[in-house]
């Protein structure tokens, strides 16, 4: 019996002992004829979410619980998971798991304790089996070899077997089956792989952690909050949840994994995929790709963000771009305005490396979050500046402007844009505190204030944008902004993510989360406590998607440059 660690096995079958193929070879050149964003990999598929032409997620992804048992030599329990195409079209398949193409099946399968397996693969198919928990022993040729949670062998119809349970709780696999390659070297041995052999090592898709593993089936790893590369393929490849409880982005949609489920990517080329790990432990897949990639059609290449690895000392330190009100300095403003800054004016030279926290902005210079107590005013007060207008967004309460002559009354969703050297007076009329967001920016000098007016865009109806997006107007240049272009409320459904995508070099791209969510930034993932604000870095690559992982709608404020 052959054990194999670092060589490569008779079967045909490259044994990748650091990471998985799909880490280790380079993609195709994207070709000549691209999509639009046709300079960066930096934004998925641009289209709307369309039901009739998108796949449908939920055919792709499989589960062992919902497929009936059957019996393998003698005493192996059989689950499929995923089995083959039941349809004529591969991105619309019959029935919920009728995926594979070139793959047989994937599946779980389970020996009792005590039991005994025996026989030999049907010629023209082998198996690739995964110990997921228990412990066993293989016999073939006469010679014995133990198993346990770790390992990988390969079973093909060139000798007889027999896999015993020899602990006391059920042997657990994952079982993957294919037919064996035309030209296929003879395997008198059992071929056996143990992933804790090998080291661990980061592979490509910015964060895939693999060990190694038989053939192209590979035990990968993803880290505690982190969420790899969206990107996208055409050929047959699977994906199988082992330990822990994981998010799917698949397509356009967001689907919870659990072990067990597995899923395959619809072949369009343009169905990007990631696993995200919102836990604070590692989650373990398999990768099950395929031997040989088979040429693929030109596609455009907008379905794969920027492909290049991590690089901490070279990519911009996201957490300088972000602040929660709750962690900054109170500063009072107008008299008896309380404010607490989120983000602020650039601090050094380079918007893309500032170096202070939050000290990031270029068009508008403060995001804050501002607290009225009832029945107090605020007022023009001597050291107000000259050259900055602040645009107010009530958050809670009730209380009215006064200016111009006019008397405005506050509320919830309101708005309005106070221009700089203006006499006024704010008062909370409520019995609970009037709380606002204000962005403030610079005006031109000599610039012309437009009429101070409530702003209320509450009656305009939504419009979905970014796949999920209901995106409402705040506050319109044309209702006076100057160096800023729009103020938009924004509402992503429950379980779902908006897609990625990054905005031109030097925008102000600038978000504030009111719930709390979770957002890919650059190439991390964070948890953002509602009241934190975050500009994206002004790289022109670095892209970002809001992730939504809650079971309500969760809320957001963007501001964009004109």
């Amino acid at each position: 019996m052959k054990t194999i660690v670092a060589a490569g096995a008779a079967l045909g079958l490259a044994l990748t002992p650091l990471m998985a193929l799909a880490q280790a070879a380079p993609d195709p050149a994207p070709a000549p004829a691209r999509a639009p964003n046709t300079e960066r990999q930096d934004a998925l598929d641009p289209s709307p979410v369309d039901p009739a032409n998108d796949p449908d997620i939920g055919l792709f992804v499989g589960d062992y619980r919902v497929a009936k048992p059957r019996t393998l030599f003698g005493a192996l329990v059989v689950q499929d998971i995923l089995t083959p195409l039941g349809a004529a079209d591969p991105m619309r398949p019959a029935a919920r798991g009728a995926v594979l193409i070139d793959i047989t099946s994937v599946s779980r399968a389970s020996l009792a304790p005590g039991a005994t397996a025996k026989g030999r693969m049907p010629a023209g198919t082998r198996a690739a089996l995964y110990v997921a928990d228990g412990t066993a022993q293989v016999t073939a040729n006469s010679r014995a070899h133990p198993l346990r949670e770790g390992h990988f062998i390969v079973l093909t119809p060139d000798f007889d077997f027999a896999l015993a349970n020899t602990g006391k709780v059920p042997l657990t696999l994952y079982m993957r089956t294919e037919p064996v390659p035309p030209g296929a070297a003879l395997t008198p041995d059992v071929s056996i792989f143990s992933r804790f052999d090998n080291d661990r090592r980061i592979g490509a898709h910015w964060l895939h952690i693999c060990n190694g593993g038989l053939g192209n089936n590979n035990l990968c790893t993803i880290a505690p909050r982190t969420m790899p590369q969206p990107h996208s393929h055409n050929w047959e490849e699977v994906w199988l949840a082992v330990k822990g409880e994981s998010v799917l982005m698949l397509g356009k949609q967001l689907v919870r994994m659990r072990p067990g489920q597995a899923y395959k990517i619809p072949p369009s080329g343009l169905a990007p995929h990631s696993n995200l790990n919102p836990n604070n432990e590692p989650i373990q897949l398999i990768y099950m790709g395929p031997l040989v990639r088979k040429p693929r059609p030109p596609l455009p290449d907008y379905a794969q963000l920027q492909n290049t690895p991590i690089d901490p000392a070279g990519a911009p330190d996201i957490d300088l771009f972000m602040g929660n009100w709750r962690d900054a300095y109170p500063r009072m403003a107008h008299g008896n305005l309380y404010l607490r800054d989120m983000l602020t004016s650039l601090t050094g030279g380079d918007a893309v490396k500032p170096i202070r926290k939050g000290a990031v902005l270029t068009a508008a210079t403060a995001v804050s979050h501002a607290m009225l107590e009832p029945g107090s005013t605020a007022h023009r007060a001597e050291g107000d500046p000259a050259d900055v207008q602040e645009i107010f967004i009530v958050e809670a309460g009730t209380g009215t402007l006064q200016i111009e002559g006019k008397e405005l009354a506050l509320s919830k969703g309101k708005a309005f844009i106070l221009p700089p050297g203006r006499d006024f007076r704010l008062t909370a009329t409520g019995s609970a505190y009037l709380s606002f967001h204000v962005i403030a920016e610079k005006v031109a000098p000599g610039a012309a204030p437009a009429p101070v007016t409530l702003i209320d865009h509450g009656g305009e109806r939504p419009v979905i944008t970014d796949w999920h997006n209901q995106r409402r107007p705040l506050v319109t240049a044309a209702d006076g902004l100057a160096r800023l272009g729009a103020i938009d409320a924004l509402t992503l459904p429950p379980l779902a993510m908006a897609r990625a995508q990054s905005s031109a070099p030097g925008a102000e791209d600038i978000w504030i989360a009111l719930d709390d969510v979770d957002a890919m930034i650059g190439k991390q993932l964070r948890s953002l406590q509602a009241g934190t604000a975050y500009k994206v870095p002004p790289t022109g690559i670095t892209a970002r998607a809001n992730i939504n992982l809650g079971a309500r709608p969760a809320r957001f404020l963007h501001i964009t440059t004109k």
